[in-house]
């Protein structure tokens, strides 16, 4: 069922135990309501007819819709994911009911793991993403196929000894075809 490539040894597997919340997630709302208060002072200061207020106040409410919507997707593609670590990949299979879809990194191209403790026996492993891989993953958060994922493994128990797992093996990982 996972696609383990022609010698490649699974050394662990796993799934999130629960949805994490952070604020990367939901700094899209800050930023809409900012907006929302920008407009509302620009509407007072120029006198701006309540036409136009309301005007504002639609379009910004469907853009703060658009980011609960994606929120909603990512707490859902969370639900169906299983985490896989080989002695090459790190791997993604995400089953929803119209099939399975897996993706995958090299290990040797991850860097160094880091561990977030949540305090209840869970952690979250990501590996120092840089600021535009960041921002890249935020605005294609429910994305097509074939972009590249930022990987991560939110929410999995005994998360130290898993980042170093990984860490033990990224070095001495053979690249799959």
């Amino acid at each position: 069922m996972y696609p383990l490539a022609e010698g490649e040894q699974l050394l662990w597997s796993g799934r999130p135990q629960h949805y994490v919340r952070r604020y990367r997630d939901y700094h899209y709302y800050l930023t809409v309501g900012v907006l929302l208060l920008a407009t509302a002072v620009v509407a007072a200061a120029l006198d701006l007819s309540y036409g136009v207020l309301i005007g504002w106040v639609v379009v910004l409410s469907l853009v703060l819709n658009a980011g609960l919507e994606r929120n909603r997707e990512r707490r859902g593609f969370i639900a169906v994911t299983t985490y896989l670590v080989t002695d090459r990949r790190l791997i993604f299979a995400s089953e929803s009911p119209p099939g399975i879809e897996f993706r995958w990194v090299q290990l040797a191209d991850l860097r160094a793991p880091r561990v977030h403790d949540h305090g209840d026996g869970t952690g979250t492993i990501d590996f120092h993403p840089t600021a535009s891989e960041w921002l890249r993953d935020q605005g294609f958060r429910s994305r097509p196929a074939w972009f590249p994922i930022l990987p991560e493994l939110m929410a999995v128990a005994d998360a130290a000894q898993v980042a170093d797992l990984i860490a033990r093996n990224a070095p001495r990982s053979p690249v799959v075809g």
